[in-house]
This record gives C-alpha cells, sequence and structure tokens, in this order.
C-alpha cells in the first residue's frame, strides 16, 4: 500500500489562527488521498501535521508564529498537583454529583487546556480554510493498479471497544471506565471495590509474575517495597473513580470507535455547541460538511497485524459518556509511536471539570495502556507548540515533554534553557551543535528516487522526466523531497496527475 499525495507548494500570506493577523502565515501544504500510518508517523516526525485530508508544515523561519512539534514522554509522565487536583475533581463529582466552592471558574484557571485555548485543542491543530477544503486534482483510488491490500490490513477497527484501550475484551467486564484490570475491583459481584491501595499491590505483584520470578522472590520484592513512599501513579489517581457495584452519582465511559462514524447528528450538535459557546463561532459558520472535512475524513488507512495494537493504526474518536449522555469528544491518530491529539471538543455545561486537561491526562494513559501491547507507541504527541502564544503554555505542563529542532529534526526537553532561547527569538534552531545536519535530508541524486503516480501506474522520477522530456527537476519536486526528506519521497507517491 502506498500513500498518495498531491503537493500544493507554498501557501503564502494567510490569516493567522493564533495571533489573529490577516496576512501573516506562511507554510507548505499536500493534500493526501491516501496515507500510511509509517508514513504520517514519520512526517509528524519531520513538522508535519494534518487537518482533515490537507497536510501542512509551517516555514519556520518565515510565518508569524513558529509551530514547534511537541510530544509527551509518556512512560515517564510525572503528574503535577493540578493534574491530581482535576483528577479528583472529576471523581468527585463521580461519587456525589456535587460541583466543589471553586470549580465554575476551573477551566478559566486551567490555562486553556486542550480543548479550551485559541488552537482548539491539545492537538492544535487549525482548520485550515479554503486550500484544505477539496483536493486539487481528483483521483479515483478503486482504479490505481498500485493499492493493493495486504494480509495485514484490515478494514474496520473492532466495533465493541470500551474505555478506548483497545484491549481484548473480557466477557466478564462490566463497562465503567477503569483502566485497571476490572476483575480486581471485586465489583458487580456483590463484594466492596478494594481500596486504591490494594489494587496498587495487586498491579506489583502481577507485574512481578510476568516478569517471570517465582513464589519466593514475588514475596521478597513485596517485603521491600513494604513501608516505601511509593509515588502513585497516573493510573493509581483515575482508578479512584467509582467502581461497578459501589453507589455513585454518575458513571463515564469512554468509548473508541472509528471516525468514519463520528458524523451522527448527536457529535455534531455536541461540536456546534463548543465551537459556538468556546470560541465565538457564528451559527453561519458550521456546517455539517465542513465538521466531517476537519474532523471525520482522514488519509490515514486502517491497518492491523501483529505489531498494532488490537484497535489497530488509523484515526479515531473517544466519545466520553456520562450516563447516557455524550459529553465529549477526543479525536486522535494511532500510529506506530505515539498516539497523536489532533482535536477535543466538549459540552460548555460542563466546563467546570476541566475537561480538557482531564481528557490530556486520559489520552495519556491510553497511550500507556496501548504501549504494554505495543511497545514502539510511547510517546504521546499534543500538536503545535507555539512559545509566542501564552494560551499554548500549558503544553509544557506535561512533563516530560521535547520540541522538534524546525532544522535537523532532532527532540529536546522543553526545559528552562530552550525557553531562554524562544524568549530571545520566537524562531531558534534548538540543536546547538553546529555540525548537527538533517540525517533524512535530500542530495541532488536523491531526487531521481522520488516516486511519481502519473495516470494508474507509478515510476520513479528519472524514467518521469524522460517520459515527459524534463532534462532537470522542477523546482516543486525538489521542494517537496526537501520537505519530506529523503526516506519519504522515495516510498511515497507524488502525484502528477
Amino acid at each position: 500500500m502506498f500513500t498518495i499525495l498531491d503537493f500544493y507548494g507554498k501557501q503564502s500570506n494567510y490569516s493567522c489562527g493564533y495571533c489573529k493577523q490577516p496576512t501573516s502565515c506562511q507554510s507548505h501544504g499536500m493534500w493526501a488521498h491516501t496515507m500510511t500510518c509509517q508514513d504520517y508517523q514519520d512526517l509528524i516526525d519531520r513538522g508535519w501535521r494534518r487537518s482533515g485530508c490537507y497536510c501542512y508544515k509551517p516555514e519556520m523561519n518565515t510565518t508569524c508564529c513558529p509551530s514547534y512539534t511537541i510530544k509527551c514522554d509518556a512512560m515517564n509522565f510525572r503528574l503535577n498537583k493540578s493534574h491530581k487536583k482535576i483528577i479528583k475533581r472529576v471523581n468527585k463529582f463521580l461519587k456525589d454529583g456535587i460541583k466543589g466552592k471553586d470549580e465554575d471558574t476551573a477551566e478559566g484557571s486551567d490555562g486553556g487546556s486542550h480543548g479550551t485555548a485559541d488552537d482548539g485543542g491539545c492537538g492544535g491543530d487549525l482548520e485550515m480554510g479554503d486550500v484544505a477544503r477539496n483536493p486539487r486534482k481528483e483521483l479515483d483510488l478503486n482504479k490505481v493498479r498500485v493499492l493493493k491490500a495486504k494480509e495485514d490490513e484490515g478494514s474496520e477497527p473492532p466495533q465493541d471497544v470500551v474505555d478506548g484501550l483497545c484491549l481484548a475484551k473480557d466477557p466478564t467486564v462490566g463497562s465503567s471506565s477503569n483502566l485497571s484490570t476490572r476483575s480486581s475491583t471485586g465489583g458487580g459481584s456483590g463484594q466492596p471495590p478494594k481500596k486504591a491501595k490494594l489494587l496498587r499491590i495487586e498491579r506489583k505483584r502481577e507485574k512481578l509474575i510476568q516478569k517471570g520470578l517465582n513464589a519466593e522472590e514475588i514475596e521478597q520484592k513485596m517485603k521491600e517495597a513494604k513501608g516505601k513512599n511509593v509515588e502513585k501513579s497516573l493510573e493509581d489517581f483515575l482508578d479512584e473513580e467509582p467502581k461497578d457495584g459501589e453507589q455513585a452519582a454518575h458513571r463515564l465511559k469512554v468509548k473508541l470507535v472509528p471516525s468514519h462514524e463520528g458524523a451522527t447528528d448527536l457529535v455534531y450538535a455536541l461540536y456546534c455547541s463548543y465551537q459556538m459557546k468556546i470560541h465565538n463561532d457564528p451559527a453561519s459558520k458550521l456546517k455539517m460538511d465542513r465538521y466531517k472535512r476537519f474532523l471525520v475524513k482522514s488519509p490515514l488507512k486502517f491497518t492491523t497485524g501483529s505489531n498494532s495494537p488490537n484497535c489497530g493504526f488509523g484515526s479515531f474518536h473517544q466519545q466520553y459518556w456520562l450516563d447516557d449522555r455524550l459529553i465529549a469528544v477526543a479525536v486522535i491518530d494511532v500510529l506506530p509511536s505515539c498516539v497523536s491529539s489532533v482535536y477535543f471538543f466538549y459540552d460548555p455545561e460542563y466546563r467546570f471539570l476541566s475537561l480538557g486537561t482531564y481528557a490530556s491526562l486520559r489520552e495519556l494513559a491510553f497511550t500507556r495502556k496501548l504501549h504494554q501491547h505495543t511497545p514502539s507507541i510511547a510517546n504521546y504527541y499534543m500538536g503545535f507548540y507555539i512559545h509566542s502564544c501564552p494560551k499554548m503554555r500549558y503544553k509544557s505542563n506535561l512533563y516530560p515533554s521535547y520540541l522538534l529542532c524546525p532544522e535537523v529534526y532532532s527532540w529536546h526537553p522543553l526545559d528552562a534553557r530552550v525557553r531562554q532561547k524562544l524568549d530571545q527569538s520566537k524562531y531558534s534552531r534548538l540543536n546547538e551543535d553546529p555540525k548537527a545536519v538533517d540525517a533524512n535530508a535530500i542530495q541532488p541524486e536523491d531526487i531521481e528516487e522520488v516516486l511519481i503516480l502519473h495516470g494508474s501506474s507509478y515510476r520513479r522520477y528519472s524514467l518521469y522526466m524522460k517520459m515527459v522530456g524534463l532534462k532537470h527537476p522542477d523546482e516543486n519536486t525538489r521542494t517537496y523531497a526537501k520537505l519530506v526528506g529523503k526516506v519519504c519521497s522515495a516510498r511515497m507517491l507524488l502525484y502528477e496527475g
């Protein structure tokens, strides 16, 4: 299977969704007719992002608001006091249904997290406007002979995936949204639910068993750990929500569905409510077709196989159901090395719960859960970080986070040194080694290896040049190869009509 792209080239002087200047944005764009998840993973690691099927890469040294790709190391993520407070607030609301005294303004103090800032969600992906609405060149994928399904490619994700965990479903499992093993809660069997401390002990014992330790070694390890002050994990805090069989005012369930199932009237109504009340969008701007282009349609080819999580790789919606009411939707991409946040919207009535931050924490826990089955998935991508936009600073609260160098494409901790660099200049080469270069940079001779799709067949650019009578590579192809890198340019198909 191939990725097929129509490269649009440079898009200049359009309005910025961050600083609101009317003609200050500069980027390069391309339309993805179809795309493998591995290719998209490699592209976002070169500073690309998608908005629907349109992919764009800011021209960092000329655009008004340089946008640095940001990721969080999910395996080493550390909760801060604010995160713990928000999870406790949600759990308290689920248990007793009562708002705390200071919760009416919680989202405002939350720093515009995950769905409240002007970036439109933690993913930071903006709707790109007219240029991203329709493909410039139509392409009937059914007539392209090179697109043949492989044995490890499925057509649909599992249909009954609850809590966004994508794990093999246990028929004895209930439908609450706990992240731990459900059988250990004692819920639904008439037994009282176990305390969080007991659950942590059971999880520790399970991990020691998985490491192959015998009973005597396990008991020794447990004795050594007893009495030590063990820091509670993200999962520990999330697991403190009401369990099955425990009296509670509300139940929260997170359901994972393929993105193409997100075009229902119910989901669209929630999206419109969010856009109008949180972003002040006029009703005239909101159309179902526009919503589908932005958050439902995806070029990513759903793929399953031995190296993928049980849910597969592709684009998904995580639906947050409070009892029988849909209160939020997280749009995400599950890729070979990460969970990538695209957008998040919620019911404004529940703004007091800081659902933006809560959802980002759930997505981090989701990433960590997928890692257990697919170790390559180890990071949580939050879209773009724009240091010159104060409402984007909240992304640095997820620790440890890293920014992508716009010149070398190396990752650098978002620490005091990097912040100082960005304070001094909004555009900065983050890699301080003057000898460091882009290891995936295109060389002059590599241009001939670019794959070109012409008609319903493909060929290397060297043969395509002979076929159409070109003596030298054209500038459009050079620019495309430079921006996507050597590996992707020799693997993806550049559509020439």
